[in-house]
C-alpha cells in the first residue's frame, strides 16, 4: 500500500512539511474511511495555493499562526485552535499569513459514508467549513496517531485508522451541533416543545396545540426543530407516537385496536403503514417477536 495522489502542499522553500501517503487496501477501500495522505507543515514564508477536482475530503487544524481559507465567495479567517472541513471537489485557496505563519495538521481522507459526514457536518453547521473543537489538543493527538499509523501497511492500521478518522469527523459534527444549540431563546423554545412533544404526543390536533401555543407557522415550526435536532416536528410527533405503540405491543396485553388510540396514532390504515414500513411486519408480527409475556 504506497503512494500516490496529488497533495495539498508543496515544500519547495514555502512551507516545511511532514507529510505521509497512503494507498488502501480493497477492503479499506470498498468498507472503511481511509486515509489518502496526512501530514503536518509549518509554513515558511507568505502563498496563496487553489486547488479543486480532487476525489478527497480533507480537515485541516490550526497548530499556531493563522490565515485565510475561501471557499466560493467566502473568506474564513482561521488562528490557532480552528479546524476547516473541506470537499476537494469544490475550488478553495489557503493562504498563510505573512505576520503569523501557521503551522498545520492536516489530512486528506476518502471512504465509506464520506460525503455524508461531510453533508451532515455543513447541515448543523450552516453551510460553513470553519469549526473550533472543544478540544483542540485531541484533534492534534488523532493527526498523529494516522501518521503513526501509517507506518504499517496492513488491514490492522487501516481499521484503526478509520476508526481514528470517525472519531474525527465526530469531533468535527458534535462541535457544529453545539454551535448550532448555542442559538439562545429560539433554542430554548424548541427544547420546551420537544418536552411539550414527549409529554402529550397521544393528543389529537398536537401540531395545531403547538403552533397556537407557541406562535409558529407549521412551516417555522418544521423548520426549527429540523435545523436543532435534525427531524421536523411534525416527523418527530409520529416517531415519539410510533415508539408509544411499540412500547404498548411489546409490554401490554392490551388489543390493537385500543393501541392504535392510546398511541396517538389514531388511525389504523397509517398504524399498518408505519409497521410494514418502519419494522417490515405487521403489528401482530412485531408483537409476538418481541413480546416476552407472548413467549
Amino acid at each position: 500500500m504506497g503512494n500516490s495522489i496529488e497533495t495539498l502542499f508543496s515544500n519547495s522553500g514555502i512551507t516545511d512539511s511532514t507529510r505521509m501517503l497512503h494507498t488502501p487496501g480493497e477492503f479499506a477501500k470498498k468498507n472503511l474511511l481511509y486515509v489518502q495522505e496526512v501530514g503536518t507543515l509549518k509554513s515558511l514564508q507568505p502563498h496563496k495555493s487553489t486547488r479543486e477536482g480532487l476525489d478527497s475530503f480533507l480537515l485541516i487544524g490550526v497548530l499556531s499562526g493563522e490565515g485565510t481559507v475561501t471557499v466560493g465567495n467566502n473568506d474564513y479567517h482561521i488562528g490557532k485552535g480552528d479546524c476547516v472541513f473541506l470537499n476537494c471537489m469544490d475550488k478553495y485557496v489557503h493562504e498563510s499569513s505573512e505576520d503569523r505563519p501557521w503551522e498545520l495538521a492536516w489530512v486528506h481522507f476518502n471512504g465509506s459514508c464520506a460525503k455524508e459526514y461531510f453533508d451532515l457536518f455543513l447541515e448543523k453547521n450552516n453551510g460553513k467549513p470553519l469549526f473550533t473543537p472543544r478540544n483542540p489538543r485531541k484533534y492534534e493527538k488523532y493527526i498523529r496517531s494516522l501518521m503513526d499509523g501509517q507506518k504499517e501497511k496492513d488491514l490492522e492500521s487501516e481499521l484503526e485508522c478509520g476508526s481514528i478518522l470517525l472519531r474525527l469527523l465526530n469531533m468535527a459534527i458534535v462541535s457544529a451541533m453545539k454551535c448550532e444549540k448555542m442559538m439562545g431563546q429560539e433554542s430554548e423554545i424548541y427544547n420546551v416543545v420537544r418536552e411539550f412533544v414527549n409529554d402529550r404526543y397521544q393528543e389529537r390536533n398536537l401540531m395545531e396545540t403547538i403552533m397556537e401555543k407557541y406562535g409558529f407557522s407549521e412551516d417555522e415550526a418544521n423548520e426549527g426543530f429540523q435545523k436543532l435536532y435534525g427531524i421536523e416536528l411534525q416527523d418527530y410527533i409520529l416517531n415519539r407516537r410510533f415508539t408509544a405503540a411499540k412500547e404498548l405491543l411489546r409490554f401490554t396485553v392490551k388489543p390493537v385496536k385500543e393501541i392504535v388510540e392510546e398511541s396517538g396514532i389514531g388511525n389504523g390504515d397509517l398504524f399498518r403503514r408505519l409497521f410494514l414500513d418502519g419494522e417490515g411486519m405487521s403489528a401482530e408480527e412485531y408483537r409476538n417477536k418481541w413480546a416476552q409475556w407472548v413467549k
